[in-house]
């Protein structure tokens, strides 16, 4: 990730899931780092729990409909931990120029709109309202129909560094239905846990049926400016394992409910 010069160690993982096992293989860092240079290895596990669940809910009848150049999901509320939202700062700083104050200018604009629209004090404490406020202020960002300043005629252009959120978010229902998405319309690809929101909780040591305070990306910059510096630094594969714990919670979550 980025520059980062620290020693990795080949890692393989074997998920189980009540459907079956996933297997992931990464890159860990294997000294004491703070989470930021653990996200190259997130997003790996992200990558292959999502290809597990497309996978299966194509078994199921329901393969993914979504399709390149639709881009409603880029103009929704995406969650981020705070490790992604550091990230995100740094790399608009090592885009050159000029594109580094174009993407600079697209993140001006969209606070300029949110805060004419009264809904920045409602989307920084975003995190912290209840389930069905955040789901309002989150259908009223969109409303706005603000692109993600990374969105380049209707693509993504930091693909390989998007946030694991936008990993993780696929359609079977039709992908018009994401203009303005609800329960009944938008069907997403059931997942067995969720890694932003694992990473989330350990970084800022949340307890696992808490709900998750989470960053929008689309204040990634302005929160990192405002919680600068990296977080606390522990060995490579014990913050990675440390994760992993999450998901197993998860994994027992989900089949008590079952």
């Amino acid at each position: 990730m980025g520059n980062s010069k620290s020693e990795t160690r080949r890692l393989a993982v074997d998920l189980g899931l009540p459907e079956g096992s996933v297997h992931v293989e990464m890159d860990v860092p294997i000294g004491e780092v703070p989470m930021e240079e653990l996200l190259p290895a997130l997003r790996t596990t992200a990558n292959a729990l999502v290809a597990f669940g497309a996978a299966v809910s194509a078994q199921g009848g329901k393969p993914v409909s979504c399709e390149k150049g639709c881009a409603w999901c880029c103009r929704q509320v995406v969650p981020v931990a705070p490790a992604e939202a550091r990230r995100i700062a740094t790399l608009i700083e090592e885009l050159p120029e000029p594109r580094r104050s174009v993407v600079r200018g697209r993140y001006a604009e969209a606070w300029r709109r949110i805060e004419e629209a009264g809904l920045m004090p409602a989307l920084e404490g975003r995190g912290a309202r209840a389930s069905g406020e955040a789901v309002e202020v989150g259908l009223a960002v969109l409303r706005l129909g603000i692109p993600c300043p990374f969105l380049e005629e209707e693509t993504c252009s930091i693909y390989e560094e998007r946030p694991i959120a936008c990993r993780e978010y696929l359609v079977t229902s039709d992908p018009a239905c994401c203009a303005v998405p609800t329960p009944e319309t938008v069907a997403a690809v059931p997942l067995p846990t969720r890694v932003w929101a694992a990473v989330a909780r350990e970084e800022q040591g949340i307890p696992d049926r808490d709900p998750v305070p989470l960053v929008p990306l689309v204040l990634a910059p302005r929160w990192a400016a405002a919680n600068p510096g990296p977080g606390a630094r522990r060995p490579g594969p014990e913050l990675l394992r440390s994760v992993y714990e999450r998901f197993a919670h998860d994994l027992r979550r989900g089949r008590e409910k079952r």
